[in-house]
């Protein structure tokens, strides 16, 4: 195991400390991951620098930052880090010290073209940018993958929902983490269904309450949601307890298995992603990361009348800006309503 690099130079910590309290508490803060972004990379420039005293910065330092990210391997994969890490954390020390200059006296001398040394070049910048093609597979493929899954027991009904949620409302992986019961909510008034994905409770784009309408009407794929939440509450659990709990499994002394359904949730994400592997892999298709259902959905919806409206939907639905509460509400009118509807009568299959 790599060993990790604790040295740091007192002389830098209240800079640091001052810099990421600002990134968290200012009006427009920063989620607690980024914040780790920005330290690891902060740490990362002070490992290149040899931890010199940050009021002694020159450019010479940026270049041996540069030089030492161009050599730097990803530990996960053997290769070289990518070109977006490598953007990210040129950008985010060149934040800091930008700030430390503008917010701290003490640090004045500090020049601000040697600064400017922390950009990329214009190439290197396409390249941090630059998205392939996403793979995503057929809708009619996801469905039939999910209609393979077993449900003989509490594991496989858990894990058949989850998938099926994923489909239906395509949220983030740490939404199916931290989802809670109460948060499939029937809503009369739409006849629809949906899931709301709170940032008081789970990890939301933009820290925003979305309302997910289920996507389509596939019956046997919303009773896969329905009756896992149902079959929850039979068992004790509460509206406030998590959708996608923890199951833990044993054996009797005689090697019968044992299940156990516990309240706490599924703790690694990673469990969350090999539920979806699993899947594809089980109805003999590679496996794509959860993210791609999206790309399914979207290009499907791409096809035929009303595309841009239904797209708009989508956009809404998955907590991006997409303007569908805009452009309704300047005709007064109820973009939940025109929402739900849209998305509900799009035919997944």
């Amino acid at each position: 195991m790599k060993k990790i690099d604790t040295r740091y130079n007192p002389a830098n910590e209240i800079a640091k400390y001052n810099f990421f309290e600002q990134l968290e508490h200012s009006e427009d803060g920063k989620d607690p991951k980024t914040i780790k972004q920005y330290v690891a990379a902060v740490h990362e420039f002070e490992v290149a620098t040899g931890f010199k005293d940050f009021k002694k910065y020159t450019s010479d330092w940026a270049i041996d930052f540069k030089d030492c990210l161009n050599d730097k391997i990803n530990s996960r994969t053997g290769e070289h880090i990518s070109k977006s890490l490598y953007f990210n954390y040129i950008s985010f020390v060149r934040q800091l010290f930008e700030w430390i200059v503008k917010n701290n006296k003490d640090y004045a001398k500090i020049k601000d073209e040697h600064i400017k040394f922390l950009h990329v070049t214009r190439n290197d910048k396409n390249k941090a940018k630059a998205t392939g093609y996403q793979e995503s597979h057929e809708v009619c493929d996801i469905l039939s993958s999910i209609r393979n899954m077993p449900e003989s027991n509490e594991i496989e009904m858990r894990n058949k929902a989850l998938v099926s949620l994923c489909l239906l409302t395509t949220p983030r992986i740490s939404s199916l983490q931290e989802g809670r019961i109460e948060r499939i909510k029937y809503f009369k008034d739409l006849d629809a269904w949906a899931f709301l994905q709170d940032p008081r409770l789970q990890n939301t784009k933009y820290s925003k309450f979305i309302t997910s309408f289920f996507i389509g009407h596939v019956e046997d794929i919303i009773q896969n949601v329905l009756k896992w939440k149902n079959y929850l509450i039979s068992k004790g659990h509460t509206n406030k307890d998590y959708l996608f709990p923890k199951i833990k499994s044993s054996f009797t002394q005689d090697g019968t298995p044992i299940l156990e359904l516990t309240k706490e949730c599924i703790k690694s994400q990673t469990q969350i992603r090999i539920i979806i592997k699993d899947a594809f892999v089980s109805n003999n298709l590679p496996y794509l990361k959860q993210h791609s259902f999206r790309h399914s959905i979207t290009r499907k919806m791409m096809k035929g009348e009303d595309a841009a409206e239904r797209l708009m939907a989508l956009a809404e639905n998955e907590g991006h800006k997409g303007g569908m509460a805009t452009l309704v509400a300047s005709y007064g009118g109820n973009y939940l309503a025109k929402q739900a509807r849209l998305l509900k009568e799009f035919e997944l299959e």
